[in-house]
């Protein structure tokens, strides 16, 4: 990567992709996007592949897509890299997870700018990613504001690598029809949660995917309006009783259901006030499927979205990998996904594991045995990711070593530096955090360092405790672990 862009965030990763927020020599923000890919790939990529893969990435313009400004192969591990035009805004996935809920003027603005990219992009338009976590919602004035979105750049790639144009590889506006799908379905399966959450006494069936929910509107105040409410919650509490002795009823005669579903509603003949008992463990306790017999590699698991119950869907009874926080265990021993129903089961005694987990990004890999259980057959399929600390220690070098050496990930440490030395040559100076094997310093090629990283200025670090973010690598014998320090901005002197 050029040293011409400073790191300043990790802002997303998952096991194609890391995302970087820089500026460049002129502190214009930018995403540094760095693809992961096979080594078989990375040799298909070098040369002419990628070279005009990129050059006709570049050349998509249109004020909803974000452009790619530049790009390259890391001469280190070959991955590619782009440097991307920073938006300011709001992701998708965030506002789904922490809300407002969205308005129908909004979905309708997420359709809008989403059908004019795919018209304006023509074939090239399928390229695009429609992906909740890809789109970004910019803009200070609510009446003009812009959904931004991006090329599924791995996929880009990956077709180039195999002599494929992306463009034959995915219809565009099914993509973007299922993100509105699932949006149009979040939203009103959230709002008619919402409304009949205070009756309490009312045990309710969750909204379907394949079902549309009904939307009330409550009349404004006139001078009748005490019985019109009476009436409206007389009516509600007699529809949600006769759609629960449905559902009950429905597996012994089908042709029992009378609702009546349209594409926008749900219309439902009231036939009496009476409420029957629904036990909980239909909405709270599903069946489990057993596993199947576990896919032997990363190819046989299925991406999937833990946030999203809509999306989940089609994924009951299969393999699937996804990324997430874990911040919570049950007392059952669970680990709870964060905005998700899942649970997740480890195998039998995996205490220690699950308790490693706390306060770590993970990788999980399981079979989903129901909406809301994930089982982990194998303890490796729970992989640390991304440890959420603020810094890390010498006493953190073997997971660096374990888990970020292949990732080409910035990591922060913290150290007290206990001297400097050289390298036999002397080309390289090295912050010792850990002068005892296996050794931990931070490493200053010489030809390569930046202003102010002087061997007297780094001399003064000696006895103090600074905070350095950079990338880790090992030596060629492995013993060393180093993080890479190219620019003064990458130590902060703590005291």
């Amino acid at each position: 990567m050029q040293t011409d862009y400073h790191i300043e965030d990790l802002v997303f990763q998952n096991e194609t992709l890391v995302v970087y927020r820089v500026r460049d020599r002129d502190g214009t923000p930018l995403a540094i996007v760095r693809l992961r890919y096979d080594n078989d790939t990375l040799e298909l990529l070098k040369g002419d592949r990628f070279v005009n893969a990129l050059k006709e990435l570049q050349s998509l313009s249109h004020n909803c897509l974000r452009p790619v400004l530049d790009g390259g192969l890391d001469p280190v591990d070959s991955f590619p890299w782009l440097a991307v035009r920073w938006w300011e805004g709001t992701l998708l996935s965030d506002r789904i997870k922490l809300g407002p809920l969205l308005s129908q003027e909004e979905l309708d603005r997420i359709q809008n700018h989403g059908s004019n990219l795919i018209e304006s992009l023509g074939p090239v338009g399928s390229t695009v990613s429609f992906a909740p976590s890809s789109v970004v919602t910019c803009g200070n004035d609510p009446a003009k504001l812009i959904d931004t979105f991006s090329v599924d750049y791995h996929a880009w790639f990956l077709a180039f690598s195999q002599d494929v144009h992306p463009a034959t590889l995915s219809p565009s506006y099914q993509k973007l029809t299922d993100l509105l799908v699932f949006l149009r379905q979040y939203t009103e399966h959230t709002l008619v949660t919402s409304d009949l959450a205070p009756c309490s006494t009312l045990t309710q069936q969750p909204s379907t995917p394949g079902n549309a929910s009904s939307t009330i509107a409550l009349p404004s105040s006139t001078s009748t309006f005490p019985l019109k409410i009476l009436f409206i919650i007389t009516a509600l509490l007699a529809a949600v009783g006769f759609f629960s002795w449905q559902v009950l009823n429905q597996r012994k005669d089908p042709l029992a259901n009378s609702a009546t579903e349209t594409k926008e509603t749900l219309v439902i003949k009231v036939k009496d006030t009476h409420v029957e008992d629904t036990p909980k463990t239909i909405a709270q306790n599903p069946p489990e499927l057993s596993p199947t017999p576990r896919p032997p590699d990363d190819g046989g698991f299925l991406s999937a979205d833990p946030t999203s119950p809509y999306l989940l869907d089609n994924r009951i009874g299969k393999w699937v990998i996804f990324h997430s926080e874990i911040n919570e265990i049950d007392d059952d021993g669970h680990l709870i996904i964060p905005h998700s129903a899942i649970r997740v089961t480890l195998p039998p005694g995996s205490t220690t594991l699950a308790q490693n987990a706390l306060n770590n990004e993970v990788t999980l890999r399981g079979f989903l045995a129901s909406p809301t259980v994930l089982k982990i057959v194998n303890p490796d399929d729970l992989e640390f990711t991304y440890l959420l600390k603020k810094f890390y220690t010498v006493q953190d070098e073997k997971q660096v070593r374990g888990n970020f050496l292949e990732q080409g990930q910035i990591i922060p440490v913290q150290a007290i530096i206990s001297e400097l030395t050289k390298s036999g040559s002397g080309k390289t100076l090295y912050l010792q955090f850990r002068n005892e094997a296996p050794e931990f310093a931070a490493a200053i090629e010489m030809k390569k360092a930046g202003p102010g990283l002087t061997e007297a200025y780094l001399e003064s670090l000696v006895g103090k405790t600074i905070q350095v973010k950079g990338r880790p690598k090992t030596d060629t014998r492995g013993n060393r672990l180093s993080i890479i320090v190219t620019t003064k901005s990458q130590i902060t002197i703590v005291e």
